[in-house]
């Protein structure tokens, strides 16, 4: 690392983690899809002793659990062929009530089979689906796609597609501009065909 820099745990124990969220109030959630379908939340260092101050879970037996984001007190989580909400009191690290779902019938499984969910500045509700194999033509649209909803689950729109598997976006802060990974196909080397970074447009 350069001068200066150091690497060290910040919480260990984890197995298998494999997205994270910030809380409105310092905790770190991270979803285990394969550790007990779980999103656990990684207490912030109060103490400041450079270490989690714990670790809890919040859910679990979730289908493959993966992207997570909030809208107001609703924390989203974006499951394999599913999205569900349920109620999360920030300051006291619980959930409240039992998750409902808010949209369903996701093509789920296949090749691909975590889901990557964020909320857009205009309020929409962005979820990306990988491919289901490794080369093929798709017969489902919103597969290698980025789809758009409501908060409550309407007004699906097939956003972009052509996307491999987004397993990463974020928006612009400024723009809204929305960027995202796009995993490259396999078998074919480490280092061919290179993976991207892509602006994804409407359309």
């Amino acid at each position: 690392v350069p001068p200066g820099f150091t690497i060290d745990y910040f919480v260990e124990d984890l197995p298998r983690a494999r997205f994270m969220r910030f809380t409105p109030t310092g905790d770190l959630l991270v979803s285990t899809p394969r550790d007990g379908g779980a999103i656990r939340l990684v207490e912030r260092d109060a103490n400041g002793d450079g270490r989690a101050d714990g670790v809890r879970t919040l859910l679990e037996g979730l289908n493959v659990p993966h992207g997570m984001d909030f809208m107001g007190d609703w924390l989203y989580i974006a499951e394999s062929d599913k999205i569900v909400r349920v109620r999360f009191d920030a300051e006291r690290r619980i959930i409240q009530g039992q998750p409902e779902v808010v949209v369903s019938g996701l093509p789920g499984g296949g090749n691909h089979s975590t889901r990557t969910l964020r909320f857009g500045p205009d309020g929409g509700m962005y979820v990306t689906v990988g491919s289901s194999c490794n080369v093929c033509e798709e017969e489902d649209e919103r597969r290698a796609a980025m789809l758009r909803y409501a908060p409550d689950g309407s007004g699906y729109e097939l956003f972009a597609s052509g996307l491999r598997n987004s397993v990463g976006f974020d928006f612009q802060p400024e723009t809204g501009d929305i960027y995202a990974t796009d995993n490259g196909r396999d078998l074919l080397g480490d280092d061919f065909p290179p993976c991207e970074l892509n602006r994804v447009v409407r359309g």
